[in-house]
């Protein structure tokens, strides 16, 4: 056989070998769309202020997670986190004796909820995370630590919903169980209140451009949100 058939037989076994085997030997198969590998149980890992020093301890009362549901909602332990998030380390630092107080989730069917937005399709690197933060009826509200803050009495209100629009979303470049989650100067937040009719009214007793730009890294879990909570407190 001469040099240019083997050449041949050699293009041809590779044709056949692709034929079997799709795409996937050349890693063409398009992925999951980021809504769906987004979906799903988080446990936040890591958490890093502007500086990039950790935080970790300072938001898990007694840990972050975010249960991501495919119909947009979303179920959290993440109050603390949001708050500071939304309020700075400097302003935490007033309201961290009482977060566990008015964001308590020793109940582990406690959580504080949301909606979470993306476009659909594949290799989409934002998205919008929006928090409805309150406190437990009949305890502690959300008023407590808006006062330790110094919001004036107007606007004190009992529930806040903080919108993060164009927060950035990546993944670990070797699986879909470890993403990111970057407010970075891309993003831009809302703040908002509800009236007596249930639209949104903006709320101004905070600035909007004064977030803090925070990452966060964060692990997918096969456990349920309660057993997640009740393992970490043990």
């Amino acid at each position: 056989m001469s040099k240019f058939q083997k050449t041949l037989v050699s293009i041809g076994s590779i044709g056949v070998l692709l034929a079997f085997t799709g795409c996937d030997l050349l890693n063409l198969t398009p992925q999951e769309p980021t809504k769906t590998r987004m979906e799903g149980i988080w446990q936040v890992t890591e958490a890093y202020n502007e500086r990039g020093e950790s935080i970790l301890d300072s938001i898990d009362f007694p840990t972050s997670i975010f249960q991501l549901k495919s119909n947009n909602d979303v179920l959290s332990t993440a109050g603390p986190m949001m708050m500071y998030i939304v309020y700075g380390g400097n302003q935490y630092t007033k309201i961290a004796s009482k977060i566990d107080q008015v964001m308590n989730y020793s109940n582990a069917e406690v959580t504080t909820d949301g909606e979470w937005f993306i476009e659909n399709g594949y290799g989409v690197n934002r998205f919008t995370l929006e928090m409805k933060l309150e406190g437990l009826p009949g305890q502690s509200t959300i008023t407590d630590i808006l006062r330790l803050i110094g919001i004036r009495s107007e606007f004190l209100q009992t529930t806040i919903y903080h919108k993060f629009l164009d927060v950035s979303v990546t993944f670990d470049a070797f699986s879909d169980s470890v993403m990111t989650w970057d407010f970075d100067n891309t993003t831009t937040a809302e703040y908002n209140y509800k009236n007596s009719k249930g639209d949104y009214v903006l709320w101004d007793g905070w600035p909007t451009n004064s977030f803090s730009h925070c990452r966060f890294v964060l692990t997918k879990r096969v456990k349920t949100l309660p057993d997640l909570v009740k393992e970490a407190k043990n």
